[in-house]
């Protein structure tokens, strides 16, 4: 069984495809399925992490830029949080392949637009896909309850700068995912880009796909390893496609924290679009231009956030 990618022909137009998460560890983690499934059929796909890693106390590696290093192989060291190393190490003890993952710090726009810009030439890179691990890079920024906008923000603007890239998708998977995110808003705002004609398309993981099993072990290897964090969208989209429904926790980190979880059939599901659109409609992208630290992006946040008029809270109006 293959995932069914409405968006495999833009894809396949790509010579040189950036699968790129937008904000933390393990967002990279969502785009392996159609990393898998685009390897399948020989397209050349390349992947790259917007990093919580402390990526300045890296020792071994390929530097680009002072800020911008890629990892492969097997992790020497020890570190605090490393999921995109261990993901190259998996790649390496599990299937004997040489994958280097390129990690961002975690930077203001300045910086991490130049990293872009050097891997996009290292590379060649001709497309990117940005995909985040839950929803919260749909916000518009006057939804009533945010989730954590400010990684996938900075991304999100940082790719839609890259003029020379012909083109940009962003996807998300995960729905349900996340606390303090006000989902029927979301929707709201899915509804108005598809109004607008950006919304590509969905498709869902099932247990059957080689390349959600491939995803699977990747992320529960990486999850296995010391001291690392475990992800929260990765565990409950794994979750929901093993069939497993309401408060179900498959890690000890949320079950330990009390949170209560909704596990769903709407984590499997990707969402595509086009990036620029949803660009045009996030409130806080024209104050993050000059940023260079993550420090200024989280002052400008506060900043705009509290002027901004918010819309009223509602429910999804399910029966």
């Amino acid at each position: 069984m293959q995932l069914n990618l409405p968006i495999y022909e833009q894809l396949l137009k790509c010579k040189n495809l950036l699968i790129a998460g937008m904000g933390g560890g393990f967002d990279i983690f969502s785009g392996l399925p159609i990393y898998f499934e685009l390897k399948k059929f020989g397209q050349n796909v390349h992947l790259a992490s917007y990093s919580f890693t402390d990526v300045m106390a890296l020792k071994h590696g390929e530097w680009l830029t002072d800020t911008c290093i890629g990892v492969q192989g097997e992790v020497e060291g020890f570190h605090i949080y490393y999921p995109e190393g261990y993901l190259s190490e998996w790649f390496k003890l599990k299937r004997g392949e040489d994958v280097p993952i390129w990690l961002f710090a975690k930077t203001g726009v300045r910086p991490l637009l130049e990293n872009y810009r050097a891997l996009v030439k290292h590379l060649n890179i001709d497309g990117i896909l940005l995909i985040d691990g839950g929803v919260d890079s749909l916000i518009f920024g006057d939804e009533f309850e945010l989730g954590t906008p400010l990684e996938d923000s900075t991304s999100l603007y940082v790719v839609n700068a890259l003029k020379e890239i012909p083109l940009k998708i962003q996807a998300c998977v995960g729905f349900g995912a996340e606390l303090a995110i006000t989902y029927a808003h979301v929707l709201e705002n899915i509804a108005e880009l598809t109004q607008a004609g950006a919304f590509y398309g969905a498709c869902s993981l099932v247990k059957a796909m080689e390349s959600y099993q491939l995803y699977e072990d990747a992320t529960l290897y990486v999850q296995g390893k010391p001291h690392q964090d475990p992800s929260v969208i990765s565990s409950s989209v794994i979750s929901a496609v093993r069939g497993e429904y309401g408060n179900y926790h498959l890690t000890k980190r949320t079950e330990d924290s009390g949170s209560k979880l909704w596990i769903s059939p709407l984590m499997p599901l990707y969402w595509f679009f086009d990036l620029a659109a949803v660009a045009e409609r996030n409130v806080f992208l024209s104050q993050l231009g000059t940023t260079d630290t993550f420090i200024d992006v989280f002052r400008m946040f506060t900043v705009a956030s509290g002027v901004i008029q918010r819309r009223r809270y509602f429910k999804i109006p399910l029966p």
